[in-house]
C-alpha cells in the first residue's frame, strides 16, 4: 500500500479563501451542469471511497443550492459556490487528469466546505425529508416545516410524559 502525505499550509488555505472572495454567491447553472457531468465520469471510473464520499457531499450541497424553497445563508452560499467552481476548474492545484491523486485537492476543498456548512446541510436534509412526507408539491414552506417540527416536539413530549406516568 502506498501512503501519500499532503500538507495543507497557510498558502493553500489563503489561495482557497481568495477563491471564495472572488466568486461570491451567484452560482452559475453551467457550473452545476458541468459538475454533474464530472461526477458521473468520476463514479464510472473511480472506486476510491474517500473520493466517492466527497462527491456525495458535493451533490448534497448542490441540491441545497438548487432547491427552490431553501434559502442558504450567505456565508455558506459563498463557500459552496467557490467549491463548485473549484471542482469544475481545470486549473486547480492538482490537475484532475493525474491518476490516483487528480481529485485530491477537490476532495480536500469539498471536505473543508462540509465542515463549514454541515449544520445547515443537516437542517436542509431534515427539511427535505419532512417535505417528502408531508407535501406532494413545491408549495411546502419554511413555515410549514416549523409548524410540523413544533407538532413533532409536542408529540414526543406527550409520549414521554405518558410513558413516565405508566411506570408509576
Amino acid at each position: 500500500m502506498v501512503t501519500i502525505t499532503v500538507d495543507i499550509d497557510d498558502q493553500v488555505k489563503e489561495h482557497f479563501n481568495k477563491f471564495i472572495e472572488t466568486h461570491g454567491i451567484d452560482v452559475d447553472p453551467n457550473d452545476i451542469t458541468q459538475a454533474k457531468k464530472e461526477i458521473i465520469k468520476i463514479r464510472a471510473g473511480n472506486a476510491d471511497g474517500y473520493i466517492l464520499t466527497q462527491i456525495n457531499n458535493l451533490e448534497a450541497m448542490m441540491s441545497m443550492v438548487e432547491d427552490k424553497v431553501w434559502k442558504i445563508k450567505k456565508t455558506n452560499m459563498e463557500k459552496i459556490n467557490a467549491t463548485i467552481k473549484y471542482f469544475v476548474d481545470e486549473d486547480d492545484v492538482i490537475p484532475d487528469n493525474i491518476p490516483g491523486i487528480g481529485y485530491l485537492d477537490d476532495c480536500i476543498i469539498i471536505d473543508s466546505t462540509m465542515d463549514e456548512v454541515c449544520d445547515e446541510l443537516m437542517e436542509f436534509q431534515d427539511f427535505c425529508r419532512t417535505r417528502m412526507v408531508y407535501s406532494s408539491d413545491e408549495k411546502f414552506t419554511f413555515e410549514d416545516w416549523e409548524k410540523i417540527k413544533n407538532q413533532e416536539v409536542t408529540s414526543r413530549v406527550r409520549n414521554r410524559m405518558l410513558r413516565r406516568s405508566r411506570r408509576r
